[in-house]
């Protein structure tokens, strides 16, 4: 629909009555950065920084092409050494290739205008956002723009098995493209190639340098190092400026080393620009070596990229901690940060740990970024999600890490006593953050780790992981996405191990042994129970595992009987416990007269929980069920909260569509429904939603699989 033109009387009161408006101003470069002075270990201003830059014959700008405050620090760069330089800067750029040269000259002059050349220089897809305010900069300032790269079109025709030949074959116009002589790159520069293209186009290159002289990277470098160079020796008493990304330039090799053999005489100086989230955390100590400068940005915002812009917004990483209740013998507990998976909830993640090792550690239970309902309607969560797993990653890492910190800066909790572990989804977390991370000199362990194709195709760090060691436990070690990731690891300095999957009891025993603690429970077994599931999906075998720990704190013995298998004899094995409610089972509907083992709807002014009885329920459980509806019996919990008693059946005045339609007439909001089973499987649980229909519309309506998780430990 047009939208119908506003009177032109109106339109004038309105423009006359709104307030001017303004861009919001964002972040003093200063405040935006830190910049460190590698030789001397200093932190300087910026001042300092272009005064010192200033002095050199050539500055290489190492950055990352899509990161908005980078462009920043670019263009003020150029800005202050066109003051301190006087005016004497020429300008280098990898954004644009040597054919294009013309164009680019002819725009400066002039002589074309701004469609005109872009049309003709073929500039990145992110010309407008990241690198025009340079172009722009130095056309008004009336200094010459390098176009450095190697072209496109002539890197097809090097193709072939004769490069050599090829380049000897070419036109002089378009000889004189590519430098006089191509120089081969270090084995160092390779081997960081390597890394960094780990897992993509087969595993990423190979060969001697000699055999990849003309590898297309080697060609960029040549190339821009030799435009470089030239610029310098045209430009006689001019700083030459030149703008690549980090790769090309770090460790002052690549396009860095390409110059310095072309131009033995001069001096030039690398910057690196490093996007990091938080810059006082950088740690110039391990980067030392990548650069002269090193300048960390505050990400604000993000140029076009796959797809879509970003801009960066604040974010909390949430977890829950448990602290034993006692002083700690030795004056500070041990401490593991846990990653629960996919499809647990961290709840149920909190009770499995502060049973497992919460009497002799602390435990802190990281909440997955991105909440997912399960196919159960159980809420679980990722760590990272789509294209943006990177970033996800990333912050996942420094969230550990700012979690470690905080607890050990904090607590009495012995920062050399650290285990960061995970199952699954957070698995991959942990194995991200195991290779990546900067501060967390800790002991990790990643459990069945997903997401492991996509984590072996992430380059491989120049710099040794802070990880004291790493265990992979798998239901297949011998799987080859595991042994690969596992080498890869061990290739960068992390000490890597592999473990066999046995059971979730053996994974805690892994870790306890790392926390260095002994088993939290009272093995004396006075009375026996055999365990047995009427439903098995990984979630009921997760309240299962709660049920037989709590059981064995308690000084029981416990076993599982799998599901839809006998009991063995009472006497030799223990009384049998079918895990059911109601009925003759551990817990009776009796059980729940004073509201324990019901979950409560959220909010801060509680709920409704809407326990749904499940088809076959018997009478008299049924009227108990009403029983503790009519007692209100959550309110001896909580004040705000209530409880509703709806059946799954078809018909009847207790179907949950009538029972939530009376809610809502009653001014009830907010309600939890969960069905009165110990747990209900997916396709039980997708049938009550889709028995509800339109019936939640305007409720806030939440979903548990069962009680499973809130019961108390079986009598």
């Amino acid at each position: 629909m047009l939208r119908r033109p506003l009177p032109f009387v109106t339109a004038l009161a309105l423009a006359a009555a709104a307030p001017a408006q303004s861009p919001r101003p964002l972040p003093d470069l200063a405040a935006a950065t830190r910049i460190v002075d590698t030789k001397t270990g200093e932190q300087l201003d910026w001042a300092t920084l272009l005064e010192r830059l200033a002095k050199f014959d050539a500055v290489f700008l190492g950055e990352t092409h899509v990161d908005d405050t980078t462009h920043r620090v670019e263009l003020a760069v150029l800005e202050g050494l066109l003051e301190k330089r006087a005016g004497k800067v020429v300008l280098s750029m990898e954004m644009f290739e040597r054919d294009v040269q013309g164009a680019v000259d002819d725009y400066l002059a002039g002589r074309i205008d701004e469609a005109a050349f872009l049309h003709r220089a073929r500039p990145w897809q992110n010309y407008d956002t990241a690198y025009r305010p340079l172009v722009e900069a130095a056309k008004a300032a009336k200094i010459p723009v390098v176009a450095a790269n190697f072209p496109a079109t002539l890197r097809r025709k090097l193709g072939g098995d004769d490069p050599k030949a090829a380049i000897a074959a070419l036109p002089p116009e378009q000889r004189a493209w590519v430098p006089a002589e191509i120089f081969a790159a270090s084995d160092g520069y390779w081997e960081r190639v390597d890394r960094a293209v780990r897992g993509h186009m087969g595993g990423g290159g190979g060969g001697t340098a000699e055999e990849r002289l003309y590898d297309t990277q080697n060609l960029w470098d040549n190339a821009m190092g030799d435009a470089v160079a030239k610029a310098r020796a045209a430009h006689e008493g001019s700083l030459v400026l030149h703008v690549a990304g980090g790769f090309h330039v770090a460790y002052r090799d690549g396009t860095a080393a390409q110059f310095a053999r072309r131009a033995k005489d001069a001096t030039f100086a690398v910057v690196s620009i490093a996007p990091t989230l938080g810059v006082h955390t950088a740690r110039p100590d391990r980067d030392k070596d990548q650069a002269d400068f090193l300048v960390y940005a505050a990400p604000v915002a993000r140029d076009f990229n796959e797809g879509n812009f970003a801009v960066s917004v604040p974010a909390e990483l949430r977890y829950r901690l448990v602290m034993p209740e006692v002083t700690p013998p030795t004056g500070k507990w041990p401490l593991l940060v846990w990653l629960p998976a996919r499809t647990t909830r961290t709840e149920d993640a909190v009770a499995m740990w502060r049973l497992a090792a919460g009497k002799s550690a602390a435990i802190a239970v990281v909440e997955a970024p991105f909440p997912e309902v399960q196919d159960d309607l159980g809420l679980g969560g990722r760590y990272a999600f789509g294209d943006g797993f990177r970033a996800d990653y990333s912050r996942v890492a420094q969230g550990i890490a700012g979690i470690v910190e905080y607890l050990t800066r904090r607590l009495s909790i012995d920062a050399t006593k650290v285990v960061v572990a995970g199952e699954g989804d957070g698995g991959a977390a942990v194995l991200w953050t195991a290779l990546y991370g900067e501060w967390l000199d800790a002991d990790f362990v990643a459990i069945d780790p997903s997401d492991l194709t996509r984590l072996s195709m992430e380059g491989l760090p120049d710099q040794k992981p802070v990880a004291k060691s790493l265990l992979v436990l798998a239901r297949d070690p011998a799987n080859a996405r595991i042994t690969k990731v596992a080498a890869d690891y061990q290739k960068v300095g992390t000490p890597t191990t592999i473990g066999n999957l046995e059971s979730a009891e053996a994974a805690r025993s892994e870790i306890r042994q790392r926390l260095r603690l002994g088993w939290e429970g009272d093995r004396s077994a006075t009375v026996r129970h055999q365990l047995r599931l009427a439903t098995d999906t990984p979630r009921a075998r997760e309240w299962q595992e709660l049920h037989r720990l709590a059981l064995m704190h308690a000084g029981h013995g416990a076993s599982v009987v799998e599901p839809g298998q006998p009991f063995a004899d009472e006497a030799a094995a223990g009384r049998p416990r079918p895990l059911v409610v109601g009925g003759d089972g551990p817990w009776p509907v009796a059980s729940f007269a004073n509201g324990t083992g019901l979950p409560l709807a959220g909010g801060p002014f509680g709920g409704t929980t809407v326990v749904v009885l499940p088809p076959g329920t018997s009478d008299a459980d049924k009227a108990a069920w009403l029983e503790h509806e009519k007692n209100k019996v959550l309110k001896r919990r909580s004040m705000f909260a209530n409880i509703a008693i709806a059946t799954a059946d078809a018909d009847g005045d207790l179907t949950l569509p009538k029972v939530l339609t009376k809610l809502k007439a009653m001014g009830r909001s907010r309600v939890l429904i969960v069905p009165a089973a110990f747990c209900a499987d997916g396709e039980q649980m997708q049938a009550m939603k889709k028995a509800l229909g339109d019936a939640g519309a305007g409720m806030d309506v939440a979903w548990s699989p069962g009680l499973g998780g809130d019961l108390p430990p079986v009598p």
